[in-house]
């Protein structure tokens, strides 16, 4: 699958995996998107924005990677994330 990460980039990935950003004891701060990269295998990670509620970044997530997934592109420019 192809992702656009920013103008002009473009990266293969493969695998995307949405997971709540925990930072302990059961507290959780926002949403996470994590991408395996080929042929690397590195992750990269983001999380969305903290001016974004919980429900709504949970949702935008899960929305982009079922595009990605019926689509096999995606444009990730548009989405309001930052990279950890």
């Amino acid at each position: 699958m192809r992702i656009l990460f920013a103008p002009g980039v473009v990266k293969e990935v493969a695998a995307v995996e949405v997971v709540p950003m925990d930072i302990g004891d059961g507290k959780i701060i926002g949403t996470q998107v994590n991408f395996t990269l080929i042929p690397s295998g590195d992750k990269v990670e983001y999380i969305y924005s903290q001016s974004i509620p919980i429900e709504e970044s949970g949702q935008r997530a899960i929305d982009f990677v079922n595009s990605l997934y019926e689509k096999g592109f995606a444009d990730f420019t548009t989405e309001p994330t930052e990279v950890l």
